[in-house]
């Protein structure tokens, strides 16, 4: 004879002890004492709750195999149409449902909804059971408004019910879930408080479903950007996952968020001395929000899609500061795609990724703004870098090289890349960094040029008039030259003007440019000093030329060394010529 209810205590027990790893052991052991004992009853119980154990450790093809079974047994016992046919059928069902089978458990819900209608006449549990996994279903499928309409339904039949306490926080705690889904956040947390005054006031204060208050609460806390409490949150809910199932899916999942939110933490604390960083606010953004909805929303893409921040604004440069947040600044990221891939998902992941949510630790996101949405969002990669140089790759003659200014060139490979699978977004970002020598030494012909006609030859003519106009001009032409004659020594690409210094700030090639240039900028134009600094440059210049062995000429005056560079370049394309030859 096999005592199911003492059975049952046994099992309670070991749950409500903090034994629950022991679960399934013991539940394997009861089946084959029920089965021994003849009791179809007893196994069909077991097999319920074997399949409930299975699926909370996210091990489906286990439930489903328990699930399978109880469906046979019920059939032989002739259950059909009875209500413990339709308790059956809703635990079947969630088994489905947990492992991604939709369609097959929406079925099967269905099923039991029309028996429970026949049997059921006031509040009764299985049908509250029913509705809150039909919420969950919805909330799954995207099915948002559905379920919670479902969920809605099973409160209304909880708060009827004698000692239901804990059903109506476990209701709570769907209904804050949903609301999370639905980006309501406030009415979420609501619903999570809600269900932690409950948990907290049972038996021991914890039920199995205590783990999804606490990390409700911890996601909540997290919208709200209050790490400290969104992380205690989180530990706790690790806590009660361990004790009912160990360290399982739901587990990993906590243990993810939880570690996410302390390394968020910290650098927000970092962050109090000195502001984020724009690049780590994208990375986190991105960690947090964008990774997660492309695992999820295009899994089959998942390992095809590169994410990063490159293009326009200052973050993309490492040079945001304090100033930067009063413009088109907040957390955002780009997202690139092959061309294939682009006709296939491109629009869909753009309104996935518009979708995602509009605030971000304190900061509005990028994609709320028309400026914003320019600069982050889904591209196809060879039109992304069309945009900013006009090549969809990196072009193969110097000429079109040439077309390509140093800033816009800048603006394409600056920045970070997070994540590519496929690596072709890098490698068609390599392309553009690695521009040609030839082309280098006749951006440094021009630049070269340049210095001399301006500073060394029309600054002193146009002083000798007392041309205040002209010498304006011409000390700005030559502060222009030399800074982009020093770019191209240091072999980087030089960034827009408002940047240009700032750049120069950490060269490793004639590093005290920057600092004469800054001295030169602030000369009244009728100082004696401004000439002597403008030779003082030049000599840098000729000094590095011969370092790096681009010109063996000893003149200050750039114009010869321009004929020196020119000689090297003529002499590289002969050299050139003859290998294609």
């Amino acid at each position: 004879m096999f005592d199911l209810r003492q059975y049952l205590e046994g099992l309670d027990l070991l749950y409500s002890s903090g034994q629950g790893n022991e679960a399934e052991a013991y539940l394997k052991k009861g089946l084959k004492q029920a089965a021994a004992a003849g009791e179809n009853g007893s196994i069909l119980a077991i097999l319920n709750e074997l399949m409930g154990y299975y699926r909370a450790a996210g091990r489906y093809e286990e439930c489903l195999l328990c699930a399978d079974q109880a469906m046979e047994l019920a059939d032989a016992m002739g259950l059909s149409g009875t209500m413990e046919y339709g308790t059956m059928l809703l635990n079947v069902a969630t088994g489905y449902r947990a492992a991604g089978n939709y369609v097959e458990a929406e079925a099967l819900y269905r099923q039991a909804h029309l028996i429970f209608r026949k049997h059921v006449t006031g509040p009764d549990y299985r049908m509250a059971s029913l509705h809150n996994n039909l919420s969950l279903l919805y909330s799954e499928t995207g099915r948002l408004d559905e379920a919670k309409q479902e969920l809605e339904l099973a409160m209304d039949i909880i708060r009827k019910l004698d000692d239901a306490e804990i059903e109506v926080a476990i209701t709570h705690t769907n209904l804050g879930n949903l609301c999370f889904q639905m980006q309501e956040i406030e009415e979420g947390k609501r619903h999570m408080e809600m269900a932690v005054r409950i948990f907290e006031k049972t038996r021991d204060g914890k039920d199995s479903h205590f783990a999804s208050v606490l990390s409700g609460l911890g996601e909540a806390c997290f919208h709200e950007g209050d790490l400290e409490s969104s992380a205690n949150y989180y530990r706790r809910a690790l806590k009660e996952i361990d004790r009912f199932y160990g360290e399982n899916e739901y587990y990993r999942v906590t243990k993810q968020n939880l570690s996410l939110v302390s390394d968020l933490l910290g650098r927000k604390q970092a962050a109090e001395k000195s502001k984020m960083k724009g690049m780590e606010l994208a990375r986190a953004y991105y960690e947090k929000y964008g990774k997660p909805m492309i695992e999820i929303k295009f899994p089959d893409y998942a390992g095809r899609i590169a994410a990063g921040l490159c293009g326009e604004g200052s973050e993309c440069l490492g040079y945001d500061d304090v100033l930067s947040t009063d413009h088109d600044f907040g957390p955002g990221f780009c997202l690139w795609l092959t061309k294939k891939d682009y006709r296939k998902i491109g629009a869909r992941l753009q309104e996935a990724y518009e979708a995602l949510p509009k605030e971000f630790l304190g900061y509005k996101a990028r994609n709320t703004t028309s400026h914003g949405q320019k600069r982050v969002g889904v591209f196809e990669i060879g039109a992304f870098f069309e945009e900013l140089t006009g090549y969809r790759k990196a072009p193969e003659d110097d000429e079109s090289w040439l077309s390509i200014t140093q800033e816009n060139l800048r603006t394409a490979t600056n920045g970070e890349v997070f994540d590519d699978p496929l690596g072709k977004f890098s490698k068609r970002r390599e392309g553009f960094l690695r521009e040609p020598e030839t082309v280098r030494l006749k951006r440094l012909c021009l630049s070269l040029g340049r210095m001399a006609q301006a500073g060394q030859y029309n600054f002193p003519r146009a002083k000798r008039r007392e041309a205040i106009g002209a010498m304006y001009f011409s000390l700005s032409e030559f502060i222009q030259a030399s800074t982009e004659t020093a770019y191209l020594l240091n072999e980087t690409y030089m960034p827009f003007y408002k940047w240009k210094i700032r750049g120069m700030e950490t060269f490793r090639r004639i590093p005290e440019l920057c600092t004469l240039l800054e001295e030169l900028m602030q000369k009244d134009l009728r100082d004696t000093g401004v000439e002597k600094i403008i030779e003082q440059i030049c000599r840098m210049v000729v000094g590095e030329l011969n370092a790096q062995g681009i010109s063996d000429r000893k003149e200050v005056f750039l114009e010869e060394q321009k004929g020196a560079v020119f000689e090297r370049l003529v002499l590289m394309e002969r050299k050139k010529g003859q290998k294609d030859d």
